[in-house]
């Protein structure tokens, strides 16, 4: 990987000033960024998955724990403009979902700002079966169900006939707007309730807040990871994050297999410590 255009135009500047704007670290780490994107990419390809679970269940088999809800960050490119954007993103969500199936992990979250995904649910639950059942095989794949707020779930065809080896996979699609909107109707409920005085106001705590907002939205995540170099929420929304563990990778571009390891491998180090 090469360096971005700001990082060139900055190397620029101080080649023109004699050296003088940056200092010897500011020059090394404009240097090292490159090298760390060529060392994840190395990575990336002798770890590769093959599009076998069994790669992924060895390579999970070393963590001591893995998360049961894991939620992931993608991005529209240029806001959905180029025709082949959307089916990029969809590409992007299967695989994710592919390497949750393989490790076991039973609760996947895809927030994606604009909601576009949410607008292609039928669409998004076959490319997502589809990649399942490339990977585990027509009769192996594990049943899927997509889940978003204010729509029906779908359903796979086989929920009803999996093995004991086929871990239910749960997808969730979330958007911008499902956090604000959200608040929007349970204030509304909420208010209502006490003006009827089904409720006081005194019984509306953080914690009945908590726990409605999960209903409505999705229950807290165990790991958030973003694929853009550096944390970049994008609106997500900020009350199911408090005790998530959130990770990233700099120097990295795009959804990749080694930055989905290296958050699962994080989770199994971070010790969590809840206030009381």
């Amino acid at each position: 990987m090469s360096f971005t255009a700001k990082d060139t135009k900055l190397y620029r500047e101080d080649e023109r000033a004699g050296h003088r704007n940056l200092g010897v670290k500011e020059r090394e780490k404009l240097v090292q960024a490159p090298y760390h994107a060529v060392t994840l990419r190395v990575l990336s390809i002798l770890k590769h998955h093959h599009n076998t679970p069994d790669y992924v269940r060895r390579d999970v088999s070393v963590f001591k724990r893995l998360p049961k809800h894991v939620s992931i960050i993608l991005t529209l490119e240029d806001g959905g403009r180029a025709g082949d954007a959307l089916e990029k993103l969809v590409n992007e969500a299967s695989e994710v979902a592919a390497w949750c199936a393989s490790a076991g992990i039973p609760r996947l979250s895809i927030y994606e700002r604009t909601g576009i995904l949410k607008r292609y649910m039928p669409q998004t639950h076959r490319a997502l079966s589809h990649k399942l059942k490339s990977w585990f095989g027509k009769y192996q794949a594990p049943p899927i169900t997509l889940i978003t707020r204010g729509a029906s779930p779908i359903y796979s065809v086989n929920r009803v006939s999996y093995t004991q080896d086929q871990v239910p996979l749960e997808v969730i699609l979330v958007s911008e707007d499902d956090g604000r909107e959200a608040m929007v109707d349970l204030t509304k409920v909420l208010v209502q309730m006490v003006q009827q005085e089904k409720i006081l106001a005194s019984d509306i705590t953080l914690d009945v807040l908590d726990h409605e907002l999960s209903e409505a939205v999705m229950p807290e995540p165990d790991l958030l990871i973003s694929f853009e170099p550096y944390v970049d929420l994008q609106g997500y929304p900020p009350w199911p994050i408090r005790l998530t563990e959130i990770y990233c990778a700099p120097d990295n571009q795009g959804v990749g297999y080694q930055v989905f390891l290296q958050g699962l491998q994080k989770y199994t180090e971070a010790t969590f410590k809840l206030g009381k």
